[in-house]
């Protein structure tokens, strides 16, 4: 018998010290990575919902790009948060809009979450950076400005 978690596992959460005022870069995909996600009504729920998590102090989001099947978001949490709280109200409420506005139902998202604890030796600006080429590395655009369903608080270099 295996005595570690497998990777996705729940059991690699347990334990796991989350501290608010941290950044984390958040990434979660649709079900089947399924792609429903590029489209502008779908976008801007995701968009809207991470705003509106910002208003009620459970996040700061720096940047959120909106991927066909995932989404990336550069969120500093806020106090008294847990990025499984987070990550519940984020899936819950988009889930709901985003059947609502495709007249369907059912699972919107895959179970769990990727998180990554950005730590003081690492760039923020880098990681950001990494998600913002991400629609050129998929063939999406050829320059990462053409992407429309990316949002950041500050001028990208």
């Amino acid at each position: 018998m295996n005595r570690y978690p497998t990777r996705g596992s729940r059991q690699l959460r347990k334990g796991r010290h989350v501290k608010p005022g941290t950044y984390y870069l958040l990434t979660t995909s649709t079900i089947d990575r399924r792609p429903i996600l590029s489209n502008p009504e779908v976008a801007r729920i995701i968009f809207e919902t991470f705003e509106w998590l910002e208003t009620q102090d459970r996040i700061k989001w720096i940047s959120v790009i909106v991927m066909p099947d995932h989404i990336h978001a550069v969120v500093q949490l806020g106090p008294n948060q847990t990025l499984t709280k987070i990550m519940h109200s984020f899936k819950m409420f988009t889930a709901r809009r985003i059947n609502e506005h495709r007249c369907e139902s059912g699972s919107v998202w895959q179970e769990g979450y990727h998180d990554h604890g950005i730590r003081r030796d690492e760039s923020l600006s880098k990681i950001i950076r990494y998600c913002y080429h991400n629609p050129v590395r998929r063939g999406l655009v050829k320059q990462a400005r053409d992407y429309p369903y990316w949002r950041y608080k500050s001028k990208i270099e």
